[in-house]
């Protein structure tokens, strides 16, 4: 949770790491040529922000939540404010689908792809736990009120709707354990 100034550099600089945008005027170069990171990036940044003033009870919040919204409808992201941790990586952007992140808690370092979608199932309550270091290849769905562990990896149009202990590949509709990962 974003709570300082401080903590607000830190987050942003972890997510500018992880979707490789340089520090500088690189990210404005890559910006104007619409390159897919610096799309990426400008989202998270927004997020980051309206993060850090709802959680400072500032009237900017506003601002950044309308501004939010507007960057979500046009690149199809639905990211909650206050549910991901920091190196959030969202790729392959324009390859169809979007983003939609309707979740408990995402941990640190991250990775989404194209048509993800992380949902409540009846009622908003029944959301996902997904912990660190895990990814989604792209069309993965999880629903309902699951835990997802560490260092996982969810396969391509996998379907998650059971909890999935650490270290494991999961694919398949529903979703079953195909591999252990070794420990990182």
């Amino acid at each position: 949770m974003i709570k300082t100034r401080s903590d607000l550099h830190f987050y942003l600089n972890e997510d500018r790491k992880r979707n490789n945008i340089p520090q500088g005027p690189g990210y404005l170069l890559r910006l104007i040529a619409r390159r897919e990171n610096a799309i990426v990036f400008r989202y998270l940044r927004c997020l980051r922000k309206c993060e850090y003033y709802m959680n400072n009870r500032f009237f900017l919040y506003w601002f950044f939540y309308i501004k939010l919204l507007r960057l979500g409808a046009k690149y199809f992201i639905q990211i909650k404010p206050n549910t991901c941790g920091y190196g959030l990586r969202i790729l392959h952007l324009s390859g169809g689908g979007g983003v939609i992140l309707n979740v408990e808690k995402v941990g640190n370092y991250c990775g989404f792809n194209s048509g993800v979608i992380l949902g409540n199932k009846d009622g908003e309550d029944n959301r996902p736990t997904v912990g660190d270091y895990t990814s989604f290849g792209p069309g993965a769905k999880a629903f309902g009120k699951i835990s997802i562990g560490n260092n996982c990896f969810i396969a391509s149009n996998c379907v998650v709707t059971k909890s999935f202990p650490d270290n494991c590949v999961i694919a398949g509709v529903p979703g079953r354990i195909i591999k252990k990962k070794e420990e990182r």
